[in-house]
């Protein structure tokens, strides 16, 4: 029903004839910090998200809870640590622990609210709602068809032949590529789209409606409309090689090392890029609520699970407690109780996300206290002197705790620490603990025991003993666990594909990687290192049920290595 001036939709009312707040979480998948350009970042084409900023607050120093997207988004919607629900990296299937821990939808399900999930959620299993009402999935690797409406209405515009939706994963982790969709059936504008059509049916009911894009997230399918979109864009340089002693700072090709500086552009070019379709997504998403006339009761928030260190320091990924991998960006807008083009320089994180949906909409927490505190007050007034984060299990855990001039990491593979001094080393790049100064072991254990006191509350049970951290025995890593080439990646190929798997995987293969300007490199001189070659065909046999021909190897990687392991293989722990 429309109002009598015709300006969109009548009001929503709950108790009273009071309006009811909507809230709408946009969240991307591994977008660093510095892709705003209303952010201080010139070098990004972000205009939607500029608007964003201009008419609501910019957080500047907001940090993942635990960058690595499973966790990251079980601590959101829960607004819990890992203690609580279970998870503590991306390598957990298994159902949330303690179920009766309430989560974001749940409750605004059990407030009259409807919910819905549209895109990434990233949830076990599955079609698990947590609370959501309705759910409109696209995830990475659907193991069913029937469970992935992305999946399915591509099948339905008869695309139901493509094998790696998001693109793909093999062989390609981390290399610019075509998509196989063109940019309108594209996941990312697929979930913009659902989205819209959802708040068009929903009428007049208040909503929480979360939408999970993959981009930029790896791989960067790239539809051909928008290969140039960043090619007269002077990009930032990646903060220099500065790897940890477990991972080796040696030249080692496994971590993109010996990569020309066109490779390493393309790259960049390629998340950037992925970031701007994300920007546009978003913008079709709150220009519907403006036409609607619904945006100025909208809590609207932008922001990521986690980074991407997109080689800054010679690393790639998430999962690292450095500046990269981290902070990602936060926006809010919500005129009743947020001013316009304010940015807060103060610390916040994934938990404030919970209060703050609820603050927002008069909403009561059911379960006792809250880790987080609500944004909506600290746009105002933040004192928070830490900030944490923490991830990962056994040797591949760490935890973060810095203040605003140092930033500690403990590392319980071998009790590995590190320290930086945030104002003056922002890429950290020198470990202060390495040079032996009194001082800086002073600042150190200050911040190690606070991140002692963070672990004991919400880290896994007995990490922490008699308190003090329990390490465990040094293992370094090979270079494929942090590096550009995964070997995890060669087996994420999809299972629920119909066809003729064998076929159809190198033709995806050809037609990502057939445009070397794009990718700023031909297909065969990706890496020639005979490890990965003979896992990739092994991972091929086992999928497809046969072996790659002498004549699709050598399309794929032209003559293989002869003398064993690349340097820098042999001793690395994966």
């Amino acid at each position: 029903m429309k109002q009598e001036n015709g300006s969109g939709p009548m009001p929503q009312r709950g108790e009273k004839g009071r309006r009811k707040t909507n809230v709408l979480l946009l969240l991307s998948d591994q977008q660093r910090y510095d892709t705003i350009n209303a952010a201080g970042f010139p070098h990004m084409r972000t205009p939607n998200l500029d608007r964003l900023a201009r008419e609501g607050v910019l957080f500047e120093q907001c940090h993942s809870t635990n960058p690595v997207c499973m966790a990251c988004r079980h601590d959101l919607i829960t607004g819990r640590p890992g203690r609580d629900h279970g998870y503590y990296t991306n390598l957990e299937d298994k159902p949330i622990d303690h179920y009766d821990t309430p989560t974001l939808p749940r409750i605004f399900s059990e407030n009259g609210y409807r919910t819905a999930a549209v895109g990434k959620m990233h949830f076990y299993p599955a079609r698990e709602h947590h609370g959501f009402g309705e759910m409109y999935l696209m995830e990475e690797l659907p193991r069913r068809r029937q469970d992935d409406q992305y999946a399915m209405y591509l099948k339905e515009k008869g695309l139901g032949d493509v094998q790696n939706q998001h693109g793909v994963r093999p062989l390609l982790y981390h290399v610019p590529q075509n998509s196989a969709q063109s940019l309108a059936e594209h996941g990312t504008m697929w979930t913009a789209d659902r989205s819209i059509q959802w708040l068009k049916e929903n009428g007049e009911e208040p909503f929480f409606l979360m939408c999970g894009f993959i981009q930029p997230h790896p791989p960067w399918n790239i539809p051909a409309k928008l290969n140039d979109l960043y090619a007269d864009v002077k990009l930032p340089p990646p903060v220099p090689r500065s790897r940890m002693p477990m991972d080796g700072n040696d030249d080692n090709p496994w971590f993109g090392d010996r990569d020309t500086k066109e490779q390493k552009e393309a790259i960049r070019r390629a998340y950037y890029t992925a970031v701007s379709m994300v920007d546009a997504a978003a913008g079709k998403i709150l220009d519907a609520l403006r036409s609607m006339g619904l945006l100025d009761n909208t809590l609207v928030i932008f922001t990521s699970d986690h980074g991407e260190m997109l080689q800054d320091k010679g690393y790639y990924s998430k999962e690292l407690a450095y500046e990269g991998s981290v902070r990602v960006p936060l926006l809010l807008r919500y005129p009743d109780r947020l001013p316009m083009g304010k940015k807060v320089s103060g610390f916040v994180d994934t938990f404030d996300l919970l209060p703050t949906c609820l603050d927002a909409c008069g909403l009561n927490y059911p379960a006792g206290n809250m880790r987080g505190t609500s944004l909506l007050g600290l746009a105002g007034k933040n004192g928070r002197k830490l900030q944490f984060s923490s991830s990962g299990l056994g040797y591949r855990r760490w935890v973060m705790c810095r203040n605003t001039e140092y930033k500690y990491i403990y590392h319980y593979n071998g009790g590995y620490e590190e320290l930086y001094n945030m104002q003056e080393d922002a890429g950290e790049q020198t470990n202060l603990l390495e040079t032996g100064r009194e001082q800086v072991r002073v600042i150190a254990d200050g911040l190690r025991e606070e991140a002692i006191r963070y672990e004991t509350e919400c880290g896994p049970p007995d990490y922490i003993r008699g308190g003090e951290f329990c390490p465990v025995p040094y293992k370094p890593f090979h270079g494929s666990v942090r590096g550009k080439y995964h070997y995890w990646a060669n087996y994420q190929m999809q299972k629920f594909y119909e066809g003729k798997r064998d076929e159809r995987l190198l033709q995806e293969i050809l037609h990502a990687a057939d445009n070397p300007e794009k990718s700023g490199v031909r297909l065969k001189a990706l890496f020639n290192g005979r490890n990965w070659q003979e896992d990739f065909c092994s991972r091929f046999k086992a999928y497809t049920g046969r072996e790659l021909t002498c004549g699709e190897r050598e399309l794929l990687f032209g003559e293989m290595q002869e003398d064993g392991p690349v340097p820098g293989d042999a001793g690395y722990y994966w």
